[in-house]
């Protein structure tokens, strides 16, 4: 069993607690043994055990993101010509480096939040699984559900008479019936959540925040998710698509855009994870101008001043927010995924809680809290070591040069430093 001491760094755990200076983290195979201060805590017995010196470093439970999407990586004009120009094969294999690339920028866990195409998403976390190809531990969600011709669906209407189409990332569904069986495909399928939309968005022509499917569509999917032991995750902007979201029983919201306090108090009180991809409507502004359509830009700019104006009332109620990048989307490529961070941060979080955002509540809103998240006894040994202190520069966890190890499951995945010494 390969045993590690990472010795000397300054330990952020993930839990909120305050940092411990000149660490210690004794792994041995792919758990956590022992955490404490150098001097409290004993090095791992045996011939081979290696040591990590980590001074000058932060040490940092490996970050998740609970929301991207891995069959685009940053497309913008390209977004809607995708099933032209690819069949779900070609994306599946387009995914992989997508996928290295995100593992070897410190995330070592990952939910997607709706691919579709023919259940890549499956087939990509069994690879992984098995070991065939590298990633972070992968969540599959596949086909967005949708009304017909709500958002989600990005081929016009003369193509859409395939009710599970190959090269498309949602279901069109209407009535409770129709919205449970798609659930149902989905799981059978092999995802480990459903996803609902319930309003349209910036990317979609019309009104952002006007609602789509009713709440007895939404319940009916999500009921059966739940059933399955799986998590429903809802799209939703605008008081009265986040409310029915809400009240059909959502474990998470995606966006929430011009949330107000009524729903607000709703999350909290049910505790309802929000995925708040602030970095999606930002690039958005600052990118999209000549190479969107005016309309998706000025929707961004409006999602972008509610969202500045509003973040602080999120964190002063309560509601817990995870780190949900929307990678993927115009602009955010894959592996840029802790960019969403800086945005935090700029919204009016503290560092430590944007860090504890992408660890312990990622980690809480997937559902694997008992697992990762933390760096404890006994936790998966997820892992990342950063040159300086993300509390005082949080984009140095986006900053490829100062990310200078990262292990998964006990294992040293890249290292950008000087290779470990044997004892």
């Amino acid at each position: 069993m390969e045993a590690f001491a990472i010795t000397g760094g300054v330990l952020i755990d993930g839990t909120g607690k305050p940092p411990i200076e000149k660490s210690i983290v004794v792994v041995e195979g792919s758990k956590i043994k022992s955490v404490g201060k150098e001097g409290e805590i004993a090095l791992p017995d045996g011939q081979g055990a290696k040591v990590i010196h980590a001074e000058g470093q932060t040490v940092l439970p490996g970050l998740i993101d609970s929301h991207v999407h891995i069959y685009t990586d940053g497309e913008s004009s390209e977004f809607y010509s995708l099933p032209v120009n690819n069949n779900h094969l070609t994306l599946a294999m387009k995914s992989i480096p997508r996928l290295k690339r995100t593992l070897e920028m410190g995330i070592t866990t990952l939910r997607d939040g709706g691919s579709g195409w023919n259940w890549l998403e499956v087939a990509l976390r069994d690879a992984i699984n098995r070991g065939d190809i590298p990633g972070p531990r992968y969540f599959a969600t596949g086909y967005h559900l949708t009304v017909t011709g709500g958002h989600g669906y990005f081929l016009p209407p003369w193509l859409a008479n395939i009710s599970v189409h190959p090269e498309q990332s949602t279901i069109h569904c209407d009535g409770p019936n129709e919205w449970r069986r798609a659930a149902r495909l989905n799981i059978y399928n092999g995802t480990d959540n459903v996803k609902v939309v319930a309003s349209r968005d910036i990317i979609s022509p019309g009104l952002a925040t006007a609602p789509q499917a009713t709440r007895e569509e939404l319940k009916a999917a999500i009921d059966e998710a739940h059933k399955m032991g799986k998590r429903a995750i809802a799209h939703a902007q605008g008081p009265e698509a986040i409310m029915n979201a809400i009240e059909s029983g959502a474990d998470s919201i995606v966006h929430g855009f011009f949330m107000d306090e009524e729903c607000a108090d709703m999350m909290a009180k049910k505790n309802v994870y929000l995925e708040s991809t602030n970095l999606y409507v930002r690039m958005i502004v600052d990118r999209g101008a000549g190479d969107l359509p005016d309309w998706m830009v000025q929707k961004a700019n409006e999602c972008w001043e509610d969202r500045v104006r509003n973040f602080k009332m999120y964190l002063e109620k309560g509601i817990k927010i995870s780190l949900g990048s929307d990678a993927g989307v115009p602009y955010i490529r894959q592996g840029d995924n802790a960019r969403e961070l800086s945005m935090f941060v700029q919204l009016g979080m503290t560092p430590m809680d944007a860090i504890i955002a992408a660890t312990r509540t990622a980690a809480e809103a997937i559902g694997i809290a008992h697992k990762v998240g933390t760096i404890e006894e006994g936790k998966i040994a997820d892992i990342v070591l950063i040159d300086g202190c993300p509390l005082e520069n949080i984009d140095l966890l986006h900053d490829e040069d100062k990310i200078k190890m990262v292990m998964k499951e006990g294992k040293v995945i890249i290292t950008r430093t000087p290779a470990p010494e044997s004892k």
